[in-house]
């Protein structure tokens, strides 16, 4: 019977093995575990186990146009391979290390694109708009997502993308609790290092510090009886979040005395770009109250002195200008909610043209959300971040080579190049590779042998 099998092995694979583990045939693969394993043929099973887990990558991965349904499908085939581990294939070792070496292999066939969006799939589950999952679902979900970042390679680009979609989330109040934000960047230290985390948690605190100094601002707003508008900020510390461009605005000056106040020698960069504001306005129709941003909400107050001002005029007024000032006129002049008009007609803006309040401006809703006008935004996020990353990662790939040189005294180029992958916590290619070499020899921090140009030296 032994002998039987031995000879037979390889066919019985070859016809039966995909479509068990297709259909799911948990019983049948146990028992051809069970089979192979008697004879020693578990070389012969764990080579048809990665085929196939390869031959699952090209019908997901190799799809032309990548969504972050794809996160989805790769969990679902993630616990299905697990499951057939565990049930019929009694978890052993060798096919365990076959899965994980075939499941990374694949994760990473689209260089950058897991990293991206494995991260936009966790800010879909974090969003305040997910109504229909509970706390307990998102926790065992993102236990399932994390064990899929063990397998990304690109987790400094991961860390890029994370950061900025939990930046929104926290700025634009979008985030399902900031207690449920705190466990998914715990996950990340436990996997990665507080080294990992240190940025993402230090925006967790400013949130924590600024509703804190908010509420003394506000308490200080009442007390003096000051002003009529609920003015709310929130400070966030420049290392910790994203960069953002600053866009010149008049802001109340109030807060900036009570921060001072409270923090000398500390200066506040404003970023207008990423507030909202509430404003309570009257129509012909009645109140309504328009949810804005703050470039929005600032040109929208010009009109409660004058019901007619010129785009000079509003440029003026404002600090706003180029790009930014027609984005916000054409959102409220040429959107949906028209609450300005503009003359001439048209959905363009030019400098010439003249703005009027419309008081006939007409909604069945009483507080609408006047959204700002979009250039392409996340094709031009994706981009600056991917660039960031990528220049980030020249300087390590950089002090890499030379801490193993500098250690080494020299070194010859195969060795350097198999040292490296250690030192680097992302995938890097030997062109970059060689690019970088060659920036370091000509700003004298390497130089090659002279009898071999294969060998490089350090100079101290």
């Amino acid at each position: 019977m032994t002998q039987l099998i031995e000879k037979h092995a390889e066919r019985l694979l070859m016809a039966s093995f995909d479509t068990m583990a297709d259909a799911f045939m948990l019983a049948d693969l146990a028992n051809l575990y069970s089979l192979l394993t008697s004879v020693g043929k578990i070389e012969s099973l764990k080579r048809y186990w990665a085929t196939y887990i390869k031959k699952v990558e090209i019908l997901l991965v190799q799809v032309p146009e990548l969504n972050v349904s794809l996160v989805s499908e790769l969990l679902a085939l993630k616990q299905r391979l697990d499951d057939i581990m565990k049930s019929a294939f009694q978890s052993n070792n060798i096919l365990a290390h076959a899965l994980r070496d075939s499941f990374e292999s694949f994760v990473n066939t689209r260089r950058n694109k897991p990293a991206q969006l494995t991260a936009k799939f966790i800010d879909q589950c974090m969003r305040s708009g997910n109504k229909s999952a509970t706390d307990e679902d998102i926790d065992s979900l993102l236990d399932r997502v994390v064990v899929l970042f063990r397998f990304i390679n690109d987790k400094d680009l991961f860390e890029a993308y994370y950061k900025r979609d939990l930046a929104k989330r926290l700025l634009y109040n979008k985030s399902v609790s900031i207690d449920t934000e705190r466990p998914m960047v715990q996950k990340l230290r436990i996997e990665y290092g507080l080294g990992y985390t240190k940025r993402l948690e230090g925006m967790l605190r400013d949130m924590d510090v600024s509703s804190d100094l908010d509420g003394k601002f506000t308490n200080l707003q009442q007390a003096q009886e000051t002003r009529g508008i609920d003015f709310h900020a929130t400070i966030l510390t420049q290392a910790f979040w994203p960069t953002y461009e600053p866009l010149p605005l008049v802001i109340p000056r109030e807060f900036i005395q009570f921060y001072n106040e409270k923090h000398n020698g500390r200066k506040l960069f404003w970023q207008p770009n990423l507030g909202t504001c509430l404003l309570k306005v009257v129509f012909d129709e009645g109140v309504k109250k328009p949810s804005l941003t703050i470039m929005q909400g600032t040109v929208l107050l010009l009109f409660s002195e004058r019901g007619e001002l010129s785009y000079e005029q509003i440029q003026e007024n404002t600090g706003l200008e180029g790009i930014e000032l027609i984005r916000t006129l054409q959102s409220l002049a040429c959107g949906k909610f028209r609450v300005l008009t503009k003359e001439p007609k048209g959905q363009d803006v030019e400098v010439t043209d003249v703005f009027r309040f419309n008081a006939a401006f007409k909604s069945s809703y009483a507080r609408v959300k006047i959204g700002q006008i979009l250039l392409k935004e996340v094709e031009k996020e994706s981009k600056e971040v991917e660039e960031h990353v990528q220049f980030d990662r020249m300087y390590q790939v950089d002090a890499a080579i030379v801490r193993i040189l500098k250690a080494r005294k020299q070194a010859d180029h195969p060795t350097l190049m198999s040292e490296l992958p250690g030192q680097l916590k992302f995938n890097s290619t030997a062109t970059e590779i060689k690019e970088r070499i060659e920036t370091l020899i000509e700003r004298d921090y390497l130089k090659r042998d002279e009898t071999d140009p294969s060998i490089y030296h350090y100079l101290s």
